[in-house]
């Protein structure tokens, strides 16, 4: 029985490490994809302009909020998973301490239910993540904001926007490009994904690490009883 709790201690305590792991390289490149100059500065620079007309500018607000909210939402996700994955080491070391493990246990079932449904979220807000890229790239070809054309053209080797009345004026039909308001969500849709991908394994991760510890309480409390239950002592039948 001591052979198998050391073991599941152990497992419990690698799981946890893994899962903090994952969520600090989850934040370290939000972070570095958020704030580094050195990661698309050019189209943070677009998105971030707020001296353009109306629309264009109405646009850009859009993606500036979806694209904070989900940011955020990922961040602190990642941030509660850190500390849920350190308190699961420590319970996994003081194990004689039951109000750790089920604390631990109350917490971790809380962040998966906050991940599950930030997922569920997410996804369900896809399509306006489609749509709002669509607003901008035809802002900008509508409203003729010829460098933030430039520059989107540039980067992802795309030109105009699919159906878009103004493509004739800057696309060459002699060289086919991919739309741009494709181009751009499919760049963006690819780097949620990858984000997504991060936060599923956390998560898998999760669930065995709810699992582990269960067997540890039943056996905990288990010792709890046999150490306070008396049996009574036989009666002398001799006479």
């Amino acid at each position: 029985m001591a052979t198998w709790t050391i073991i599941s201690r152990s497992a419990l305590f690698f799981l946890n490490l893994a899962m903090m792991l994952s969520a600090l390289a989850l934040i370290g490149v939000g972070f570095w994809m958020r704030y580094d100059n050195s990661f698309d500065t050019d189209l943070k620079n677009i998105v971030y302009k707020t001296t353009d007309v109306k629309k264009l500018a109405d646009a850009k607000f859009n993606i500036r909020v979806w694209l904070i909210v989900v940011f955020w939402s990922i961040i602190g996700l990642s941030f509660g998973a850190v500390a849920t994955a350190v308190f699961g080491m420590v319970s996994s070391i003081f194990v004689k301490r039951r109000g750790l493990m089920i604390t631990y246990l109350v917490l971790i079932i809380i962040l998966v239910v906050l991940e599950i449904g930030s997922g569920i979220a997410m996804l369900i807000r896809r399509n306006s993540l489609h749509g709002n890229t669509n607003d901008l790239i035809d802002a900008m070809y509508t409203t003729n904001a010829v460098s933030d054309i430039n520059i989107i053209q540039n980067i992802y080797s795309c030109c105009g926007v699919e159906g878009g009345v103004f493509n004739g004026m800057y696309c060459n039909p002699m060289n086919p490009m991919p739309f741009c308001d494709v181009a751009v969500f499919n760049s963006v849709d690819n780097t949620m994904m990858i984000s997504g991908i991060i936060l599923l394994v956390i998560l898998i991760l999760q669930f065995i690490a709810i699992i582990v510890p269960v067997p540890l309480l039943i056996s905990k409390q288990q010792s709890f009883k046999d150490m306070y239950s008396t049996e009574p002592e036989p009666t002398d039948t001799r006479f």
